[in-house]
């Protein structure tokens, strides 16, 4: 026991460990995402402003699992699109424009967002800009 119990005491407090670090790094995800970009910092790793949008747009809600709900995905000018989506789930596409915010450097301009049958669930009309 003498060998055995200071093992696995380390072992209790590295995962405690684990957990609180864990913890921490969610909580400074939300805190930037909420702030979003600081001006003058240039835009992350993958912040390609030459790729389209439309494909910005698709590579993105399909990774969110999204895809299936985005009903209508129409380019407005080189640095803006209109997009529709249906019966979406909420949480996913929170997270979905805190991600182009935050990596690609894309604004929402407007939303019209309503909740939809299913609880959880949103249809929305967005613009998105660079």
């Amino acid at each position: 026991m003498a060998i055995i119990r200071p093992i696995v005491t380390g072992k209790t407090l590295a995962e405690q460990r684990i957990d609180d670090k864990l913890q921490l790094l969610s909580e400074l995800e939300t805190a930037g995402a909420r702030f979003g970009p600081v001006p003058g910092v240039p835009a992350p790793a993958g912040a390609d402003s030459n790729q389209s949008l439309v494909v910005l747009v698709d590579r993105t809600t399909r990774r969110y699992g999204l895809g299936a709900f985005l009903k209508r995905n129409q380019p407005d000018g080189n640095s803006s699109i209109r997009l529709r989506f249906e019966n979406a789930p909420f949480d996913a596409m929170v997270s979905w424009l805190s991600e182009l915010q935050t990596n690609f450097a894309l604004t929402t301009v407007s939303a019209s967002i309503d909740s939809a049958q299913e609880p959880g669930r949103v249809n929305c009309n967005l613009v998105l800009a660079r």
